[in-house]
């Protein structure tokens, strides 16, 4: 069963974005080979193609040969560009609850040590 649904999904993807599609004209082809043949008996199936896909007559029956597999071909896949449009305000939230501001360094961390200044030096060369 999950065989069988992956290849159901896959076969619906490929049939719905690619050329797969024009396979399933292949009865239409065979009828219309049959037609041509009851008219004239001595045509083959590779001369019908040639009368078909290379050198394409335009005859009395020509809505059937549009209708034949990959002689039109159909552009299925199209990219579509979306824009919306977002508002970009936020809203500004106010607080009325106050906090005290508590202080992280000390005012004496901010004099300088007098002893640093004699313990990092650079080596002396003598």
């Amino acid at each position: 069963m999950k065989n069988f649904s992956i290849l159901l999904i896959l076969s619906i993807y490929l049939f719905s974005t690619t050329e797969l599609i024009q396979l399933l004209k292949i009865p239409v082809l065979i009828s219309h080979c049959i037609e041509h043949k009851n008219n004239n008996s001595k045509l083959t199936f590779v001369q019908f193609l040639n009368d078909h896909y290379n050198i394409p007559v335009k005859d009395n029956d020509r809505d059937t040969d549009e209708k034949l597999p990959f002689v039109k071909h159909v552009n299925f896949l199209n990219i579509t560009a979306i824009s919306s449009t977002v508002s970009s305000e936020v809203p500004l939230m106010t607080s009325s609850i106050f906090f005290e501001k508590k202080l992280l360094f000390y005012p004496d961390q901010y004099y300088l040590n007098t002893y640093t200044c004699h313990i990092w030096q650079p080596p002396k060369i003598s």
